[in-house]
């Protein structure tokens, strides 16, 4: 059974730059697509009619998050507001999206 899941990823030519993966998945190494560096992950919840994406929790495989590589999101989510709580059902904080290159 698949889950929604995301991590974070750098291209060995571009380490200090993160790209959000995400999917449905069974795990979270099945969102990795060759030789990257994972800066943890999560699940999310994605509501197209409010147009938020909302992570949380931690990865088992990667840990948490290091959202400091939240550099570079798919365009088809440029409307989208995110938001990260480290647990679901706690209110989330807004992300600052303000410097994220859209791919």
């Amino acid at each position: 059974m698949s889950h929604p899941k995301f991590i974070l990823v750098s291209d060995p030519a571009t380490p200090l730059v993160g790209t959000f993966v995400y999917g449905m998945v069974y795990q979270h190494k099945d969102l990795v697509n060759g030789y990257v560096k994972v800066h943890g992950g999560g699940w999310y919840l994605k509501d197209d009619e409010k147009k938020t994406m909302t992570l949380y929790g931690s990865s088992g495989d990667y840990g948490e998050p290091k959202l400091s590589f939240l550099n570079r999101i798919p365009r088809e989510l440029r409307e989208y507001t995110f938001f990260f709580t480290p647990i679901w059902g706690l209110p989330g904080n807004k992300l600052d999206l303000s410097d994220v290159e859209w791919f």
